[in-house]
């Protein structure tokens, strides 16, 4: 039989729609939804009415962006061999006690949920004084930027670490600010808390600049770091993974017994 270019071609289409019809089976996939962790974010300072543990959930995959606090937790918060206090469950997964935290002192956070028990511990570091804060204009990413600048002194002996929070006008920036002190130790610092984004979290005149100082213990900053890890993608890694906690019992999260200092301005 002899075959004409118009065959070929019609046995070529007939052959490609078969193909595309079995691709079109394979690529069903179903997705299975992974057991849910529990988040815990807890803080005490050395200030009064700091004491705050957030309580919520992972999300599964087909879940909305959008975290529900966990009610009806026991959490109960300890300094060192004390009684316990329990906390007062404010509603949306929120916990808080009028107290304050002492440098020096141990707290254990403790957080039962029906059968699951989780604990941290967190010795408050000494307390650094947060000497000023001002704003450092210079090319940044190739144009000219306001920079929010903290000041402060390390005390000498290495083991200190510190985390900074910027707001604007009372909103809060996502940025992570960490630094420990393995090159810094004993030295005066002057640091920049530079900002990579667009040109709406950079600060302009008139800005009300808030910038919140914390000293904080070194499982706590090695928490921070390994998120900022993660998040830049270090590590060649395929997926990012959870951040180093310094909570047992299998929860994500962390809990930091730590001082707080923090100082305003307008920027000029």
């Amino acid at each position: 039989m002899n075959y004409t270019a118009s065959h070929i071609k019609f046995v070529f289409l007939l052959l490609t729609g078969f193909i595309l019809a079995s691709c079109e089976k394979v690529i069903d996939i179903n997705i299975n939804n992974v057991n849910k962790k529990y988040v815990i974010e807890g803080t005490i300072t050395d200030n009064l009415n700091s004491c705050r543990v957030s309580l919520s959930q992972t999300l599964d995959i087909t879940d909305s962006n959008q975290f529900k606090g966990v009610k009806g937790a026991i959490i109960t918060i300890q300094e060192d061999n004390k009684t316990p206090l329990q906390l007062k469950d404010n509603g949306e997964g929120i916990y808080g006690a009028n107290i304050a935290g002492k440098p020096g002192h141990r707290y254990t956070l403790l957080v039962k949920i029906g059968n699951d028990h989780f604990s941290a511990t967190s010795v408050m570091p000494q307390k650094v004084k947060f000497d000023s804060l001002f704003v450092t204009e210079r090319m940044f990413l190739g144009k000219m930027r306001k920079i929010a600048t903290v000041a402060f002194k390390d005390p000498p002996g290495k083991g200190n670490a510190y985390r900074f929070t910027q707001l604007t006008d009372g909103k809060k920036e996502n940025s992570i600010f960490i630094f420990d002190d393995n090159l810094i130790d004993g030295r005066p610092v002057i640091n920049e808390l530079l900002i990579f984004g667009d040109d709406e979290r950079s600060l302009k005149k008139g800005d009300q600049l808030t910038v919140e100082m914390r000293c904080i213990e070194m499982p706590v900053y090695l928490y921070w770091y390994s998120l900022t890890q993660g998040a830049l993608g270090q590590n060649q890694s395929a997926s990012p993974a959870n951040p180093v906690s310094n909570i047992t019992g299998g929860a994500i999260g962390y809990f930091s017994a730590n001082t707080f200092e923090a100082k305003t301005m307008t920027v000029k």
